[in-house]
């Protein structure tokens, strides 16, 4: 991997990542068309890159959960709702991993371009479907919608299907006011990144290698992510349903090209 392909491949990363478009889906698809041998290591680093800008655009409300947390604990700091928020977002974590592990398992036998854009305009049908039903009456992020969020985020692990799309789209779909949908989609992947780089860490069993390539793509992953999170936070309001018929038309090239 040369130097333009590491910018390209970071940059692509960390702009897709907190877009309903797919980061592993586009990642997947340059590296597929431009004969790049997919490297769980390099991966691994990219989205530890888009967990720091996640972690540093969000700092305050991550605080604000810290001390709501000690708040439960008995402490007259912090607020009892936003600790009560962080351990809804860590229910969620958890119900995700035993459906993504089994998910991720059976797709990786079945990865092709033909896949990735078929569950791409699957996403782009998510965020028509909420935007088309989303219920007039606003509704609070209660336990059972942090349940089913965390099983619907279960699917991520298919590329092509956005977490970020799906989850934003769910909570639409439930209710939510769109900004505060983006905003609990983006502080949910903050335990979850960090537990599917642990997990894939472990299993990898050695010592990740970077090299300037890497780290290029690191930074530019750090950078991209952090425009995508502010630009999707505004657009969310208004215009983010043009990304399914970015999703649309990105899965039918790709369908054409392979057939």
């Amino acid at each position: 991997m040369d130097y333009f392909q590491a910018l390209t491949l970071g940059t692509i990363q960390g702009f897709t990542e907190f877009l309903p478009i797919s980061s592993s889906g586009h990642l997947f698809l340059v590296e597929h068309f431009w004969n790049i041998m997919p490297n769980l290591h390099f991966e691994i680093l990219l989205h530890g890159a888009s967990l720091l800008a996640v972690i540093l655009l969000f700092q305050k409300k991550i605080h604000l959960i810290l001390k709501g947390w000690m708040h439960l604990l008995g402490s007259s700091q912090g607020s009892r709702s936003y600790g009560i928020l962080g351990l809804k977002l860590l229910a969620a974590t958890f119900m995700t991993f035993p459906l993504a592990y089994v998910i991720q398992i059976y797709f990786d036998q079945l990865l092709t371009p033909d896949l990735v854009a078929k569950t791409l305009i699957i996403t782009g049908v998510f965020i028509l479907i909420a935007e088309q039903y989303r219920p007039k009456t606003e509704r609070g992020f209660s336990w059972r919608m942090a349940i089913f969020l965390g099983l619907v985020q279960g699917f991520a692990p298919i590329p092509g299907i956005s977490r970020s799309g799906i989850t934003i789209a769910f909570l639409i779909f439930s209710g939510l006011k769109r900004r505060h949908a983006a905003e609990i989609s983006f502080l949910l992947a903050i335990p979850t990144i960090l537990a599917a780089l642990i997990y894939s860490w472990i299993q990898q069993g050695e010592m990740l290698l970077i090299t300037p390539q890497v780290l290029l793509a690191c930074v530019m992953s750090f950078l991209a992510a952090i425009v995508a999170m502010t630009w999707m936070v505004k657009l969310v309001e208004k215009k983010w349903i043009y990304f399914a018929p970015y999703c649309f038309i990105l899965g039918l090239i790709v369908l054409i090209a392979v057939h």
